[in-house]
């Protein structure tokens, strides 16, 4: 009966056209998701229509959710649900968001949903790196390491395709000496970060 109860055996219920399943996984997550999307959109009509997209996705085909080995769902639909509130923004950048703005969200997202103290303490050292450095360096660092194209980069940064491709490549090396003066340990994990060599909340959940 436990089995039952989990994420994982609840949305293969799902796929099956379980309105039951559906009804509990819903009453199990909607105070989250919305308190998630909510919080970084700040707009009700834009949280709604989200929010309503992805239970209509959930409903159709569950197959998108992954869930860990304990058959929890939440980290992955979390993630999911960060990557149609940055596509919201992208929109929104049509309107000349302010870049600030989309990082100050992220980062007080970030702070309620990542799990892992080691990717935390990695995050940790890599904005004390990049602290001092100048704003296009640091904005170019969260925005290519988020997905953002070189050109979504430049157009949101006021910089050239050359400024965005030189920065980028200016915070990695920043970053990497920082570590290997002062946390040798954790240079394997970034730089498999930022090959995609595994899943990791850098690239996902942090801005």
């Amino acid at each position: 009966m436990m089995m039952r109860d989990t994420d994982y055996s609840l949305l293969k219920l799902i796929s099956e056209k379980d309105r039951k399943a559906f009804a509990l996984f819903y009453e199990r997550y909607i105070k989250l998701i919305y308190k998630f999307v909510y919080e970084a959109l700040k707009d009700q009509e834009r949280t709604d229509d989200l929010i309503q997209e992805f239970w209509m996705k959930v409903w159709v085909d569950p197959s998108f959710l992954r869930c860990n080995q304990e058959g929890s769902v939440q980290s992955y639909m979390l993630q999911n649900l960060r990557f149609r509130v940055m596509n919201v923004y992208r929109e929104t950048l049509k309107n000349m968001i302010s870049i600030d703005q989309l990082e100050e969200t992220m980062e007080l997202d970030y702070n309620n949903i990542t799990a892992g103290l080691d990717e935390r303490e990695l995050l940790v050292v890599i904005r004390e790196a990049l602290d001092k450095q100048p704003y296009v360096v640091r904005k170019t660092f969260w925005l290519r390491i988020n997905d953002w194209s070189v050109e979504e980069t430049a157009k949101v940064l006021a910089v050239s395709k050359k400024t965005v491709y030189n920065k980028y490549s200016e915070s990695l090396s920043v970053v990497r000496s920082h570590l290997k003066n002062n946390y040798p340990e954790m240079i394997e994990d970034f730089n498999s970060a930022i090959k995609g060599e595994k899943i990791f909340s850098m690239r996902t959940l942090f801005f």
